[in-house]
Parts: C-alpha cells; sequence; structure tokens
C-alpha cells in the first residue's frame, strides 16, 4: 500500500502504492468540484466582486471533505481498512445510507 523507492539505471524511481493513487484522485476529484465555482474567485481577485457565501460554503466543505479523506486513506494501516473505505454503507435492508467514506462529498 506504500510507495517504493528503487534504483534504476542509478536514478532513484518511486512507485506510488495504492494510499499514494487514492490521495491522487481524491485531490483531482476535489478540483474537479472546485472548478465551476473557480471564475467566482478570479472574479473576486480581478474585480472585488463578493463572492457568494452560499458559494464560499461549498468550496469550504469540499475542501473539508478532501482533507477527512485524504486523512482517512493516511489511517489505513492494512488492506482490509484501505478496502473498507470504498463499502456504502447499508441498513438492514441493504438500502444505502450514506456515501462510501472514499466518496464521501458535499453536495452543490
Amino acid at each position: 500500500m506504500e510507495d517504493v523507492s528503487e534504483e534504476v539505471d542509478g536514478e532513484t524511481v518511486v512507485i506510488k502504492g495504492l494510499k499514494s493513487k487514492a490521495i491522487d484522485t481524491v485531490k483531482a476529484q476535489a478540483a474537479g468540484l472546485l472548478n465551476p465555482t473557480d471564475w467566482y474567485v478570479t472574479r473576486k481577485a480581478e474585480t472585488g466582486t463578493e463572492i457568494p457565501a452560499d458559494v464560499l460554503t461549498y468550496r469550504e466543505a469540499v475542501r473539508t471533505a478532501s482533507g477527512a479523506i485524504e486523512s482517512a486513506i493516511e489511517a489505513c494501516s492494512t488492506l482490509e481498512a484501505f478496502m473498507a473505505l470504498y463499502e456504502t454503507p447499508v441498513d438492514a435492508d441493504d438500502n444505502p445510507t450514506g456515501n462510501a467514506p472514499i466518496n464521501d462529498w458535499p453536495e452543490v
């Protein structure tokens, strides 16, 4: 699950493990969720026009979720714990009751 370093032709090559790959995916997902509202940030920087409160709240929620998901990935010490991040919680009737921890992103 961890990164591995190897010497190849006199250079160190890092082979990313499951955790690093999962964190890369989380960062890309967060960037994708923030992208549609990035123009508000650009407009604020260029013209001083305020960013709507709901947009700021959503963007902060995305960053918070990203941090929490990344922390959950880092905390995994076994493959089983890592795999559990992908399990969607269900009730007694097998109906989903929420998102898998790895996909627990805020809604727009």
